[in-house]
């Protein structure tokens, strides 16, 4: 004869199916955000050779990834700061 499942271990069930779901939508916004990250990269490095000539040493690429390292430190803070800000004053 076929057992059942009682309340327990269904809500188990919903539970794995609820985290299962939410790990698997974390990895495809991980993956979109990758995919951004290259296409800006690509975006941001025409502009700076625009702008200062071919990366073509080790050097001028090390400028490059220091520029851009410096620059989306300075957006990561600047959203911290307003998103914390909002938080902790709704209002605004």
């Amino acid at each position: 004869m076929e057992e059942f499942l009682d309340k327990e271990e269904i809500r188990k069930i919903g539970k794995a199916r609820q985290h299962f779901l939410e790990r698997t939508i974390t990895i495809i916004i991980a993956a979109l955000g990758l995919i951004a990250a290259l296409a800006w990269d690509e975006a941001l490095k025409s502009l700076f050779e625009k702008i200062f000539g071919p990366l073509s040493t080790s050097g001028e690429k090390l400028i490059y990834a220091l520029v851009i390292t410096a620059l989306a430190s300075v957006v990561s803070i600047i959203l911290g700061r307003r998103f914390f800000f909002r938080k902790e004053n709704p209002r605004r």
